[in-house]
């Protein structure tokens, strides 16, 4: 299943409210795990338009309602469940299961199961100082990204892409996770053959015809890959395949 979370005039009105002013980061979040008081977060690869961090969480610990009020973000279950709700509505989320939120959605992510939940958050454009927090638990509300004192260097234990080259991350939270360039046929039938149960795109585009039907930052089923009326332009993708 992959929900949606449009922006709202709830959204909208809630946005207009809080007056916070960010500024970039400088900080290398490439070599950073973000502790927060739900579990922690780490950049697991990027592209100059998209990130994708790998969240954990513990049982019944829950992410502030938030947005992002310039950037479009998707979250994908590798494993265990959640609640992810906005300002509108709750919904399950089990693995392989995606949210697509729009810029400025308000949203938050309940872990509902006992041995913890692991997501991948993509984020377009990479802009992680693009944050307003609405209410929070911990009491981080009308805060913005976490301060350098909550991060710490990573080690070999956490697990990354090297960089944009295709390959694979083998056994990553019970899934197999690789990045493929999609330029012939054959590099389709591979992917095809891999099986996965979701597909994000990381760079380029996935056309029919002369329309664009999916860009950087989307996550697509990979039914779509079948079609044979499509046509990828400098597609790089990231695929989820279950063990």
């Amino acid at each position: 299943m992959i929900t949606r979370a449009k922006l709202s005039i709830a959204d909208k009105r809630s946005l207009a409210l809080r007056s916070i002013e960010t500024a970039p980061m400088n900080i290398d979040l490439s070599k950073m795990i973000v502790n927060k008081p739900w579990g922690y977060e780490y950049l697991l690869t990027n592209t100059p338009l998209v990130e994708v961090w790998h969240l954990s969480l513990d049982y019944l610990m829950s992410t502030s309602t938030h947005c992002h009020p310039n950037k479009k973000t998707a979250l994908l279950v590798l494993e265990g469940k959640a609640l992810f709700s906005t300002l509108k509505k709750t919904v399950k989320l089990s693995p392989h299961d995606a949210a697509i939120i729009d810029a400025g959605v308000f949203h938050s992510t309940k872990c509902i199961s006992k041995k913890g939940l692991k997501l991948l958050e993509i984020e377009t454009p990479p802009m992680k100082h693009d944050l307003v927090r609405l209410k929070d638990n911990y009491g981080r509300a009308d805060t913005g990204y976490e301060t350098r004192e909550k991060m710490e260097l990573t080690n070999v234990s956490y697990i990354k892409f090297r960089g944009e080259e295709a390959h694979m991350v083998n056994n990553f939270c019970n899934n197999f996770l690789r990045i493929s360039f999609i330029r012939t046929d054959e590099e389709l039938k591979t992917l095809r053959s891999n099986k996965p149960k979701l597909v994000v795109v990381l760079n380029g585009f996935i056309k029919f015809k002369d329309e664009i039907l999916y860009r950087v930052g989307d996550v697509i089923k990979p039914n779509i890959l079948n079609n044979k009326k499509i046509s990828f332009t400098n597609a790089l993708l990231l695929s989820i395949s279950g063990i």
